[in-house]
């Protein structure tokens, strides 16, 4: 049962102070290395911190003494809720789905019911506890905590002048259960639950058809709503505050705020005419990764969206569909695992003839909304703002077919920490010098347990690479030199899974001292900075064997860095690098083949006698 076993969850444990002051100097070291930075200062400040930082940790043990979770109160709102930034790209990842062909006339919203359908009764098992407990992969096998299925489906982003806001649903008493569907930048509500009873794919499906004639009806009267969540914070919290003045504006964002999910149609009508080659060719990976991050930007479908919400299932005319993830609420496993459910439930559905008939005559209820001038204005302020952001990013996928994780295994090494190794390679040999590397590290482990940092710039990491760009080191000891690596990467996992992470415990010394007149000199100290962005931002979300051609992707989060999230499969690797196009230190082109090439090379090493 879902939440069996989730009072029984252990708390995650607060680190000894001096253990994260050692292994923080250890990083500082690298990252000081690749700028020729002197440490001398960081030191001094990192030995005064030993003792004036043991009244901040006595606090965050007290706070750990009185709450089930004391990372989340600190990690939350740095890593997403007070960050001004835009969600797309810079906070929201993508989930693409295996490319479709829709064929004939209607296949599009038959495929888009069946989706709905299945993450529908996906979230029908979730409400009565029938979802399978997790348990963690490895040796030791513990149970995981399963909150976050909870939260799916259950939580909204609301964006705040200084913090945004997570809104938990209202339970609806009746019975009653609904979705928003957006169709030419235009919301509607569909309900997906009557009265308790779960409507059939007949009734969707009537819905979706509906919203498609009256969107069209309403095209050129329509105000892109949905425009507002895609760019500043700070800009959309002032615009709901202005537009909350204003009843019907109030229960139109309520419909909003309390639906399961949003479902973004985008039918590209030329497609079923147009005839040149163009139109014709399969969008590649990364074409569709683009579509779902941004829809190609508010002249295409970007507008078409509600970036606020947890999960938008986005279907195009040209095949293209998938999730884009507000990733405040869950982590991508989670995620992966309602979307792989509803996948499995479209292809038990799609080629069975359909005989159900609409039960009820439901009309989809197209939402209004009273929008001023000024408001109009601040719509347009968040278009240049989103088009910048979308047509700056650059994804680029890798489908590397030599090999997969049985011939990593079969080295006597962690797949994950191969290509964790291959990616400080592939930076080090495209740039000259390592970056700090962000890899989530599940704490689900523990009660309401979300991630910590598995850094992968490790000095270790640093010999390696260093040995691999140098013609004078033996092949021998750049093979001493990986596995030395390998074996710290093992490490500092573990040490990270277990609770025992630095950046989770940093996090909190440093929001605790901002209460005191005098900042610590750690939190003040120029490499701080560098030590705690990331240039380097990735994620290993490995998707089922038995559904092909899908990944996940999500932008750089810094300017001058790259996002890379990996899926590692049995024989082969989907990378999804991405970096932005303006910036002049990265290049994906460099990065991507040096990526190949280090794979490579790391196999040919742990291949030789």
């Amino acid at each position: 049962m879902l939440l069996f076993f989730q009072r029984k969850l252990p708390k995650p444990p607060v680190p000894a102070l001096n253990d994260t002051l050692d292994r923080y100097l250890e990083y500082a070291a690298v990252v000081a290395a690749g700028q020729s930075k002197s440490l001398h200062g960081t030191h001094e400040a990192v030995e005064k911190f030993r003792v004036v930082g043991q009244k901040y940790q006595k606090k965050l043990e007290e706070i750990a003494d009185n709450e089930i979770n004391w990372v989340n109160r600190f990690w939350l709102p740095e890593m997403y809720l007070k960050v001004p930034l835009p969600l797309p790209v810079n906070s929201n990842p993508a989930y693409i789905f295996p490319e479709q062909k829709f064929e004939k006339p209607g296949d599009m919203l038959r495929y888009a019911s069946l989706l709905i359908r299945g993450i529908v009764d996906y979230k029908n098992g979730i409400d009565k506890k029938l979802v399978d407990r997790e348990i963690s992969t490895g040796k030791q096998k513990v149970h995981l905590c399963m909150d976050q299925y909870e939260r799916i489906l259950g939580c909204y982003r609301e964006p705040g002048h200084t913090e945004d806001r997570q809104i938990r649903k209202n339970k609806n008493d009746n019975g009653t259960e609904h979705v928003i569907v957006m169709s030419d930048n235009q919301a509607f509500v569909v309900f997906t639950r009557w009265m308790g009873d779960l409507l059939p794919f007949a009734d969707i499906n009537y819905q979706l058809e509906e919203v498609v004639k009256k969107s069209k009806i309403r095209r050129d009267l329509a105000v892109p709503i949905g425009g507002i969540t895609s760019g500043s914070r700070p800009i959309a919290a002032e615009f709901w505050r202005r537009m909350r003045e204003v009843d019907v504006n109030c229960l139109s964002l309520s419909w909003i705020q309390n639906a399961l999910f949003i479902v973004c149609l985008d039918e590209e009508n030329e497609l079923n005419n147009n005839n040149d080659e163009e139109s014709k060719k399969k969008s590649t990976l990364s074409d569709r990764g683009k579509h779902l991050l941004t829809g190609n930007g508010s002249s295409k479908f970007g507008f078409n969206r509600w970036y606020d919400a947890t999960i938008q299932l986005i279907v195009c005319s040209n095949g293209t569909s998938g999730f884009c993830i507000e990733h405040s609420v869950a982590e991508g496993i989670v995620i992966i695992n309602m979307a792989e459910s509803a996948l499995k439930h479209l292809h038990e559905n799609w080629n069975r003839k359909i005989i159900s008939q609409k039960e009820r005559n439901f009309q989809p209820k197209p939402l209004t909304w009273h929008v001023g001038v000024d408001e109009q204005n601040m719509i347009e302020e968040q278009r240049v703002i989103f088009d910048k952001l979308s047509n700056d990013l650059d994804l680029d996928v890798l489908e590397f077919n030599d090999f997969g994780k049985n011939f990593i295994k079969k080295c006597g090494v962690s797949p994950d920490g191969f290509i964790q190794l291959a990616m400080q390679l592939a930076h080090f040999r495209t740039h000259g010098y390592l970056v700090s590397t962000y890899e989530s590290a599940s704490l689900r482990r523990f009660g309401f347990g979300r991630v910590d940092n598995i850094r992968a710039n490790t000095q270790e990491a640093l010999e390696w690479v260093t040995s691999m760009v140098r013609k004078d080191v033996p092949k021998e000891k750049q093979i001493e030199l990986l596995r030395k690596a390998a074996a710290k990467q093992a490490q500092v996992t573990s040490e990270n899974i277990s609770g025992l992470g630095i950046d989770n415990h940093l996090c909190a010394l440093n929001v605790l001292a901002r209460d005191d007149d005098n900042t610590p000199e750690i939190f003040s100290d120029p490499l701080w900075k560098d030590i705690m962005r990331f240039p380097l931002s990735t994620s290993q979300v490995t998707t089922s064997s038995s559904i092909k051609d899908t990944y996940l992707c999500y932008g750089a989060v810094v300017d001058d860095g790259y996002g890379c999230a990996y899926n590692l499969q049995d024989s082969f690797v989907i990378f999804a690098p991405s970096a932005f196009k303006s910036n002049e230190r990265t290049s994906m082109f460099k990065f991507k083949k040096a990526l190949c090439e280090a794979m490579k090379d790391m196999k040919i090493l742990l291949s030789s006698p």
